[in-house]
């Protein structure tokens, strides 16, 4: 569980920093931009400018470096595994350095490896600084703002931005409900050391409880909503209005010259 305890993507940590009081539908192109440009590309170059970029937004954010390296810690796992099986299992140009049996490692696996663990750490680093430095209602705003023109087809926008915000609200809450399952039944003698077989095999019986309580809070929040006069399909207005501002602009600019010059490097 220590796992749980490690990651705050879906967090939202308040600060006055540049990065956020951003308006949000800069912040979600930005980190959609990182996500689509490191997905469509394999380019080792292109993922440490994007690793560049993505840090240089970070400590714009004002954030503890903490929040950075507990994350990357937590899925640590997932990047070694990564590694390995790009290196054992894929083929390339360069030469062979290992043989066994019908797997071997070459240069050009032990590169794809680091770029594809690159991949892997662009994905969460962007997740993890949008949610750091945007709260929920913020996210909801600018979701509805970029599907508005869908209203006119009749596709439910206001429902999808609501489902955008439970969404990610809910994801700090059942890692919290689940830390505090695991101190309760340590409380009561529950032991959680071991391997990592052992350890998942003991985390078993916190499901259940889990799966109660997530379907309790939804429950509550049904009736929170329709204690509140919620209606689907009904026009509602927005408390805060989203404008960018000059901060914005110069983002986006930042933007634009960041897919220029991936593009100019994929082609060099």
């Amino acid at each position: 569980m220590a796992f749980f305890e490690n990651i705050t993507i879906g967090q939202y940590v308040p600060r006055d920093s540049l990065i956020h009081n951003l308006d949000p539908r800069t912040k979600i192109l930005l980190v959609f931009s990182w996500v689509v440009i490191a997905a469509i590309t394999v380019n080792l170059k292109i993922y440490l400018l994007l690793l560049s970029s993505i840090l240089l937004v970070f400590f714009l954010s004002n954030l503890p470096s903490s929040f950075l390296f507990k994350n990357l810690k937590s899925f640590i796992w997932l990047f070694v595994l990564v590694f390995i099986l790009q290196i054992f299992f894929t083929s390339g140009t360069l030469e062979i350095l290992y043989h066994f049996g019908f797997m071997y490692i070459s240069g050009q696996s032990i590169l794809n490896g680091i770029v594809y663990s690159l991949r892997l750490a662009i994905f969460v680093l962007g997740a993890l600084i949008l949610s750091l430095t945007t709260s929920p209602v913020d996210l909801t705003d600018a979701t509805f703002k970029f599907f508005s023109f869908a209203k006119k087809l009749k596709f439910p926008v206001e429902e999808l931005s609501l489902v955008t915000m439970i969404s990610l609200r809910f994801v700090p809450l059942l890692l919290e409900e689940a830390i505090n399952l695991k101190k309760a039944q340590i409380a009561r003698g529950a032991s959680f050391d071991g391997g990592i077989f052992q350890r998942t095999k003991k985390s078993i019986p916190l499901l259940l409880p889990l799966f109660i309580s997530s379907f309790r809070k939804a429950d509550e929040l049904a009736l929170a909503l329709d204690a509140r006069g919620f209606r689907s399909g009904q026009e509602r207005s927005c408390f805060q209005r989203l404008e960018f501002k000059k901060n914005d602009y110069i983002f986006l600019s930042f933007l634009i010259v960041m897919i220029f010059v991936c593009l100019w490097i994929r082609k060099v």
